[in-house]
């Protein structure tokens, strides 16, 4: 039986959807002493296989663990922004750790969406949507459950310091390149010797090769993500943080008109400092597909 066959016998396939309510609350002077991480929204620790609903594929009989491997090589479909409400009196930007961003402002920073002040929309929008029907990225997902572009390097390979060369084990894709392409080893690598039955020995060169070659070819198709390291982040869109030292216009188009028009600029100062000091809340409904392999 080859690598690929004993892959194929040892995964089932689960098509995963789940929906959850990120909320993020804070003061605009806390999130800009904070850093990026003060404001955001990741599930509790130990808690993302019942989040994500990957703890059921295991009728409750799996462990942290289980959910921990499954999630780390799940293959994301789609996620879908259901609803958003920012009571934040600023425009902010969002970010979603999984998937690229790809909505801009005029200063080219990018997010995954942005949301204008004080406001509530209750209107649908996906933010990622993967070509799952990629012959060759289904062939490897389904082949291959447990590589990705992260681990494709170190999973199933033993390096070995001050040589050149690594143990690969025999179930790893590189072999199936090798099987697939003898010219680069001038020969099968079915005929080569299995150390402990388990592990052959390859070059440095020819792994990097047969790597890359995954990589451009097949990886850039398959939409793998570690879903335990799942985070949620916003931002405020502008260059200069949350709190500007300056009269900020953002805040002061918050203010009565009376305030504004009849106020000495140390009032005007006040009104913004104590409106950064102000706890504020943003919340998001977020729809996420995806596949796992268990």
């Amino acid at each position: 039986m080859t690598g690929t066959e004993q892959n194929q016998a040892k995964k089932t396939q689960y098509l995963i959807t789940r929906r959850f309510h990120a909320h993020i609350r804070g003061t605009m002077d806390k999130f800009s002493k904070g850093g990026v991480e003060a404001a955001s929204w990741t599930p509790v620790n130990g808690k993302s296989g019942e989040v994500f609903g990957v703890a059921d594929v295991f009728d409750n009989n799996g462990d942290a663990g289980m959910s921990t491997s499954a999630l780390q090589n799940a293959v994301l479909h789609r996620i879908t922004v259901l609803e958003t409400k920012n009571d934040f009196p600023v425009a902010i930007g969002v970010n979603i750790s999984s998937i690229p961003s790809e909505e801009s402002i005029k200063s080219g920073q990018k997010y995954c969406l942005t949301c204008m002040g004080m406001t509530h929309n209750p209107t649908p929008c996906v933010v990622f949507e993967a070509d799952i029907n990629s012959s060759e990225g289904i062939e490897f997902r389904s082949t291959y459950p447990e590589y990705n572009a992260t681990n494709l390097e170190t999973h199933g390979v033993l390096p070995v310091n001050g040589t050149q060369y690594h143990f690969v084990s025999h179930t790893h894709p590189v072999i199936e390149v090798l099987r697939h392409n003898q010219q680069i080893l001038n020969g099968n690598i079915d005929d080569y010797p299995k150390i402990d039955g388990e592990w052959y020995k390859i070059s440095k060169p020819v792994f990097q090769t047969c790597c890359k070659a995954l990589r451009s070819k097949i990886l850039s198709k398959v939409s793998t993500r570690d879903l335990n390291n799942f985070s949620l982040q916003i931002a405020r869109l502008n260059q200069g943080g949350w709190c500007n030292q300056k009269l900020d216009e953002e805040i002061a188009s918050t203010m009565p008109v009376e305030i504004f028009l009849n106020s000495k600029e140390e009032t005007l100062n006040n009104y913004q400092v104590l409106t950064t000091k102000r706890p504020f809340t943003f919340s998001a409904r977020i729809e996420v597909t995806y596949e796992v392999h268990a």
